[in-house]
């Protein structure tokens, strides 16, 4: 698309109106002193018309008051003045091409015949002699007002564009990974300012976009991991045709690990989209998320002195999405399991509070006020650190609570439910 200069707009705009303003006020310049001329002949003719009035019926006509003034009965007009009557009987102002020019008024004094008052005035005019004086000087005063108003106009087109200019520029100069937040401070509290305010906001919400979209594929990573490993190790022993009730118990955990990967996708769909999911009113029975939780990360437990107790009412039942459940809690159990070696392990239930209790060595004291960002893990951890920041905003996301509290003779992780 063709740009057009927004400041060569605004100027020529500018210009425009001075022009037209310089040219109408010249107009009515001319039109207000054609105009105080006539009203001061009109004044003139008020006085003879007086001293007209003043006369007496039957006697000749006074004399006027003023040298270029003359008193005609209605008879007696001359036919340079009777002849525009005749056509225009009500024309008060007369002009002859040889140069003469009139002023009349008729006067009806006593019932008497129509008498007419005339001011020759051709000789005491103040405007058409000096029209062509005129004309120059408001020509020349409008050039100079063109003049000013175009110096004016690029100035002020300069100065108003300079931030839309500088904002410009600031946009076209962004990073993809460094994108500006503070712009409203440094432009005026004007429709600039505005739309710094509105690409500002904008700009922070591509941020959290691009945020979510990456924090997405880290949490699928993360998420997808272990069943995808159950999954392969099935697969793997199924190959090895086991018996009948072997590959039914495989069969089984293939299932549940799928299931555990459609929930965890749904989850993370859902941290990933930019509004706030309803509230689901689903009521969820804890203990068999907890069982199935149980079964697919069962392997992280083999070979491993650790003693596992659930203690759950299986009545037991929340209102929540049952996939965010899902997800929290593996994530709870699953650093249970890989991070306990030996002792045990309790799942239980307090109040409305779910506890992973186990007695593992707990999390490094240097790494307990930032356990919950992501990519924060022990020298120990695997993974990538997503674990706990994960339970952290789907309990922000869906309304729980979740606390740790960790020593060296364990940790306890708390998720309030209720």
């Amino acid at each position: 698309m063709k740009q057009r200069s927004l400041r060569r707009r605004i100027a020529i705009t500018f210009l425009g109106l001075a022009l037209f303003a310089g040219i109408f006020g010249g107009f009515l310049a001319v039109l207000f002193a054609y105009t105080t001329e006539d009203h001061i002949f009109g004044r003139l003719l008020d006085l003879e018309v007086e001293r007209l009035r003043g006369g007496v019926p039957g006697q000749p006509l006074p004399e006027p008051v003023l040298p270029f003034a003359t008193y005609y009965r209605d008879g007696e007009l001359p036919s340079v003045l009777s002849a525009p009557l005749e056509l225009e009987p009500e024309r008060r102002e007369i002009f002859v091409d040889d140069g003469r020019h009139y002023h009349l008024r008729s006067v009806h004094p006593g019932g008497s015949d129509t008498l007419w008052v005339v001011l020759q005035v051709e000789d005491y005019l103040a405007v058409r002699p000096a029209l062509s004086g005129i004309m120059v000087v408001l020509a020349l005063s409008v050039l100079a007002i063109i003049l000013v108003a175009a110096a004016a106009g690029l100035y002020l087109a300069h100065r108003v564009t300079r931030p839309l200019r500088s904002l410009t520029e600031e946009v076209t100069s962004v990073k993809p990974h460094a994108l500006p937040t503070d712009w409203s401070a440094r432009y005026p509290a004007d429709e600039v300012g505005q739309l710094a305010d509105t690409l500002r906001d904008a700009f922070r919400r591509i941020e959290d976009f691009v945020e979510r979209e990456q924090r997405f594929t880290q949490d699928a990573s993360h998420e997808l991991r272990t069943p995808l490993a159950v999954i392969e190790s099935s697969v793997e022993l199924l190959s090895g045709e086991p018996d009948r009730q072997q590959a039914a118990a495989l069969v089984d955990r293939i299932g549940s690990a799928a299931l555990s990967m459609h929930l965890s996708v749904d989850v993370l769909l859902a941290l990933a989209r930019e509004d706030d999911p309803a509230r689901c009113k689903e009521r969820v029975a804890v203990l068999p998320v907890v069982e199935r939780i149980v079964v697919n990360h069962a392997a992280l437990l083999e070979g491993k002195p650790v003693e596992l107790k659930v203690a759950l009412d299986p009545h037991w039942r929340i209102t929540g999405d049952p996939a965010a459940l899902q997800v929290l809690v593996a994530n709870l159990i699953s650093n249970a399991f890989r991070y306990t070696r030996r002792g045990e392990i309790r799942i239980e239930r307090e109040g409305d509070d779910l506890l992973v209790i186990d007695s593992g060595d707990g999390i490094d004291e240097k790494l307990r006020p930032d356990v919950t960002s992501p990519s924060v893990k022990g020298s120990a951890s695997l993974g990538l650190g997503l674990g706990l920041s994960i339970v952290d905003r789907l309990c922000q996301r869906y309304g729980w609570r979740f606390t740790l509290d960790s020593s060296h003779r364990g940790t306890t992780a708390r998720l309030s439910l209720g």
